[in-house]
C-alpha cells in the first residue's frame, strides 16, 4: 500500500509541476486567482505534513498568490517531506490534529495520504479551467495520461 501511495504522491508532485510550467512558460499574463489556488494546493500539503509529524500549525496564507518560483519550491520540498514520512510511519497510524477552525479531528495516515491527492488533483483542475479561461494553452494532468507516458 505504501507502494500506491509514493506512486499517487509522484503523481501529484509531477502533475503539479505541470501546471507550474504552464504558468513559466505562458506569454499571457497569469491571473493571480491562479497563482493563489495553486499555492493553496502546496501549502495545504505543508499543513498536513505539520500535522504528521506534530508540529503546531503556524500561520500561512493559504490563499496568497506567489511567484511560480516559489511554487516549484514548496512543490519538491512537500513532495520529499511526504515521502519521508511514509518511510518513517505506518499508514495505520493514526493522527490527531486541530483544523485550522480549532476544532479537533483525528484520522489515519492513509486517510490523510488519500485528501492531500484528492485535494490537489481538484485544484489543479480549477487552475487549469482557469488558465484555458484566460487564453493559456494548457495539457491534461490525467492520472492515467501520466502512466501512459511514464513520467
Amino acid at each position: 500500500m505504501k507502494t500506491l501511495f509514493q506512486d499517487l504522491l509522484t503523481y501529484t508532485h509531477q502533475s503539479n509541476q505541470t501546471m507550474i510550467a504552464i504558468m513559466e512558460k505562458s506569454d499571457i499574463e497569469i491571473p493571480e486567482k491562479c497563482l493563489a489556488t495553486a499555492n493553496h494546493i502546496l501549502l495545504a500539503q505543508k499543513i498536513w505534513n505539520n500535522r504528521i509529524e506534530g508540529i503546531s500549525e503556524i500561520h500561512l496564507e493559504l490563499w496568497k498568490p506567489v511567484s511560480t518560483q516559489k511554487l516549484t519550491e514548496y512543490n519538491h520540498e512537500e513532495f520529499q517531506r511526504s515521502n519521508s514520512l511514509i518511510d518513517k510511519f505506518d499508514l495505520s497510524f493514526t493522527i490527531s490534529y486541530l483544523n485550522t477552525q480549532g476544532h479537533k479531528f483525528s484520522n489515519s495516515f492513509q486517510e490523510i495520504l488519500f485528501h492531500v491527492v484528492n485535494h490537489s488533483t481538484y485544484h489543479r483542475g480549477q487552475v487549469i479551467v482557469q488558465l484555458k479561461e484566460a487564453g493559456i494553452e494548457v495539457e491534461s494532468t490525467d492520472y492515467i495520461l501520466s502512466k501512459r507516458k511514464k513520467f
